[in-house]
């Protein structure tokens, strides 16, 4: 019998190619939110980024038994109780991100330190100015919160920097791109003399709303925020008022807590704050990545305990 697979993101031929490659038997379509309807009677296996509603798709899809995430974030999908507490197995593209992110964080890094923002602003200006505040990475300290794939990856690049890295996780580990490792609880130590603070977090009961004005606080006035992970695991109100309080020097966002960021949101002028629309793990070879993670997992189907990057739906990761 033919396995029916349905993604809701555009595949090209070559895609196809690779999964029909792995099983010649499956009947693969692309097609998109609007245009899933005539195929979700039929659909076993279900592609489709994480941040996709399944509200109007799982009543329509009684013979769905595997949804694979495009992303590494998969809240959307556990916001549905019917789909938590299915039995529909959810697997997600953890750590194919990790490159692209890392070297995402370090361009943030190197152009806040060298003053480039600056320099930019004054080049379209027309202005001749010396840059003033610039500085170094070397030997300066970054806490990464949150040591999963892509806080490895950015620990990894730093540490190669000169940098010591601090870095907040669950479970204690033995990592060898990190100077000291705290436990979860301990947020407020690892950030207090950190002059970058790097989140890495799923977004979580937990961690949501995690970033508040308490967390900003602690930090050191020269310290430079970054968010690669979730919006909501960041008050908003509290990091915009810490940049006009000077609270911390400066912050960049790839996330937000709505997306697309709203045009009147008051974060497109706040102060010292660099706005990336949600693109940080954006990659020419980001679908070769993921599609090798449905391959694998694929020849596995319907075996949970052997696929890969499984998610257990009732922690959320």
């Amino acid at each position: 019998m033919s396995l029916h697979i349905l993604s809701l993101y555009p595949l090209k031929p070559e895609h196809i190619d690779m999964i029909q490659a792995a099983q010649p038997n499956a009947v693969i379509t692309s097609a998109t939110a609007k245009q899933a309807a005539a195929f979700l009677p039929q659909t076993d296996i279900l592609i489709a980024f994480g941040q996709t509603d399944l509200a109007p798709i799982l009543p329509q899809a009684p013979k769905l038994r595997w949804i694979h995430a495009l992303s590494a974030g998969v809240d959307q999908f556990l916001s549905l109780e019917q789909f938590r507490n299915s039995d529909i197995i959810l697997t997600n593209s953890r750590g194919i991100h990790g490159i692209t992110i890392a070297e995402h964080v370090l361009g943030i890094m190197l152009s806040s330190s060298r003053c480039l923002f600056t320099a930019y602003e004054q080049q379209k200006a027309h202005l001749w100015k010396p840059l003033r505040d610039m500085d170094e990475l070397y030997e300066k300290t970054a806490a990464i919160i949150g040591l999963g794939s892509i806080g490895h990856e950015i620990a990894k690049r730093l540490k190669n920097m000169g940098m010591k890295v601090l870095a907040v996780k669950r479970t204690a580990a033995s990592e060898p791109f990190v100077d000291q490792l705290y436990p979860s609880q301990e947020i407020a130590a690892a950030i207090a003399n950190a002059d970058y603070v790097i989140v890495s977090l799923p977004l979580t009961p937990e961690t949501k709303g995690l970033f508040n004005r308490s967390l900003f606080q602690q930090m050191k006035p020269s310290a430079y925020f970054i968010n690669i992970a979730r919006g909501p695991i960041v008050n908003e109100d509290d990091l915009q008022q810490a940049l006009k309080e000077h609270t911390i020097r400066g912050a960049a966002l790839d996330v937000f807590e709505q997306e697309p960021l709203p045009k009147e949101s008051p974060l497109w002028d706040t102060p010292n704050l660099l706005i990336t629309p949600h693109q940080a793990a954006s990659s020419p070879q980001y679908m070769q990545r993921t599609l090798s993670i449905f391959i694998e997992n694929l020849q596995h189907f319907p075996d949970a305990d052997k696929m890969k990057n499984s998610v257990n739906k009732k922690r959320g990761y």
